[in-house]
């Protein structure tokens, strides 16, 4: 009688529930019938409703808070401490479960495929502003907190497409800086290794810029042609300090070819070659 009180309390609490509560026998007490010779059990028939979308019904919290108030202490179930965090209605239920296995299966090789592409948007970001280096383009994705393993493997799948060339990038720095700042290779190798290109990609580019890819056509490590352009360049610095002595003069080139990361004899062979056509 006890359970019959309390169904019919909370039907009244809960008037949407009653087609999913009508569907189980709430008579208390076994039904017994007379058999052959014998009384045997037959268990009550439960009659089945199809309970259609919306038939729980949701309430807010408010409301149901209001309702839980209502209820006295010997009404309310007890849960334990692992109850603590179920859900209050079964639609809440339902949209939990749901997110956990959207969750789950957005999870691939252990990295999540939303964390996957963030890191793809935030180094498209970084790429679209100007070229990085494999491990430049590392560290940054490492400073905006993004996980080891999901910055991995966004940067194998951008080397797998050409987005990322640790060749293509030394040569084009090589290249840029010989033109515009006449940087040497020295200087230009010890500026792509801080960047994280491997030695084997340094001297590669650092060949194919000041040598043209003629190996017989150099001298000290340079083609012809960029000593010509080294020379005109090295002129304009010379032309600069016409009224030093010529002590100051020599001093001020040499100075300003070994800055830009050239050896010593590239170096005087451009200084023999100024004083020889630009006598003071």
């Amino acid at each position: 009688m006890a359970a019959l009180a309390a169904s019919r309390r909370l039907l009244h609490l809960r008037p949407e529930l009653g087609l999913c509560l009508r569907s189980r026998a709430l008579i208390p007490y076994p039904c017994w019938t007379k058999g052959v010779g014998r009384f045997r059990y037959e268990p009550p028939r439960r009659r089945f409703f199809c309970c259609r979308r919306g038939d729980y019904g949701e309430v807010n919290a408010a409301a149901r808070n209001k309702q839980l108030r209502r209820l006295t202490s010997d009404e309310q179930v007890t849960r334990g401490k692992d109850d603590d965090d179920a859900p209050a209605t079964f639609a809440d239920g339902f949209a939990q479960l749901s997110c956990e296995e959207e969750e789950s299966d957005d999870v691939v090789g252990g990295i999540s495929e939303s964390m996957v592409k963030d890191v793809e948007k935030a180094a498209v970001e970084l790429l679209a502003a100007r070229a990085f280096t494999v491990s430049e383009l590392r560290k940054k994705l490492r400073a905006k907190k993004f996980p080891d393993n999901a910055v991995d493997s966004v940067i194998t799948d951008f080397k797998s497409r050409g987005l990322l060339n640790d060749g293509y990038y030394a040569e084009s720095f090589s290249r840029s800086r010989w033109l515009s700042s006449t940087w040497g290779p020295k200087r230009i190798k010890q500026a792509l290794r801080q960047k994280g290109v491997p030695d084997a990609e340094v001297d590669q580019a650092t060949r194919r810029v000041f040598q043209d890819g003629h190996s017989n056509q150099t001298m000290h490590g340079i083609s012809e042609d960029s000593l010509d352009h080294l020379f005109a360049q090295a002129a304009k610095q010379w032309q600069r300090g016409q009224s030093l002595p010529l002590e100051n003069r020599r001093a001020r080139v040499v100075r300003w070819l070994q800055y830009r990361g050239f050896n010593w004899a590239v170096t005087n062979a451009i200084v023999r070659k100024l004083e020889a056509q630009h006598p003071p």
